[in-house]
């Protein structure tokens, strides 16, 4: 259980995030995403994992469900998808298909794709994907972490620069927009069409996305990305809050 304080700081940034996304998409009926006054039970599905070394971690056990703050009519609809060390987890449509690879460093993630989909084969594939929930997480890489949250945050950029005497690797598309969460979070939009710094972004979906970054922070960047049909915003609308409230450092 969190303390008060850091369990009013989450619920305040899964509602925060939530109303970013309702903002961006115009859409009243986002409110069963904002569901911090609710308790629902939603499935837990741990993903088969890979590592990056031998040998690998033995499974963490896990709960068949974990309560989640979301509205119930939203809560039948998704489930939780993480990796079998219980490190990251996801909200996703319910019935995916899901899985997890971290490599030495400890840095990777967890995919979630629709089971029309064939897998993802590695991280040069995401881009490609039509539906996804995306999250990732740098670990304890200096660059890795500078790299990808220097888009979006200028002491990111700053320190990419100081450490490696070069500019920050990957630029943001004029057409991408950037909200500020927090201290440590931001949340951004990639329209259809736009490759941004979503993953996945750029097909015939918007993609939302938050990200999180503190030069204090031990455990890196952490990124997730919701890219699903109109029909699904809620789930990346409270998806998204859930994981700015798990994963954001100070």
């Amino acid at each position: 259980m969190l303390p008060d304080r850091r369990w009013a700081l989450g619920l305040a940034m899964l509602g925060a995030v939530a109303a970013l996304v309702v903002v961006a998409l115009g859409a009243p009926e986002l409110s069963e995403a904002e569901g911090a006054a609710n308790e629902s039970l939603v499935p837990v599905v741990v993903c088969p994992t890979t590592f990056g070394i031998i040998p690998s971690p033995q499974e963490v056990p896990q709960p068949m469900s974990s309560t989640v703050p979301i509205a119930a009519s939203l809560a039948r609809r998704v489930a939780l998808y993480g990796d079998d060390q219980a490190s990251m987890r996801l909200l996703a449509p319910r019935g995916w298909h899901c899985t997890a690879e971290f490599g030495a460093d400890g840095s990777g993630g967890v995919q979630v794709y629709p089971p029309t989909q064939p897998p993802p084969s590695g991280a040069s594939s995401f881009p490609s994907l039509p539906e996804a929930v995306l999250g990732l997480q740098t670990s304890v890489c200096v660059g890795c972490t500078q790299g990808q949250a220097c888009p979006l945050f200028t002491q990111a950029a700053t320190a990419y620069h100081r450490d490696f005497m070069l500019r920050c690797p990957l630029t943001r598309p004029a057409r991408e927009t950037v909200h500020r969460v927090g201290p440590t979070v931001v949340g951004f939009t990639d329209p259809p069409g736009v490759r941004g710094d979503g993953l996945p972004s750029g097909g015939r979906y918007t993609a939302y996305g938050v990200m999180t970054y503190s030069p204090e922070a031990e455990h890196g960047s952490w990124l997730a990305t919701c890219t699903l049909p109109p029909a699904d915003r809620a789930v990346c609308a409270a998806g998204l809050g859930l994981f700015a409230r798990w994963y954001a450092r100070d």
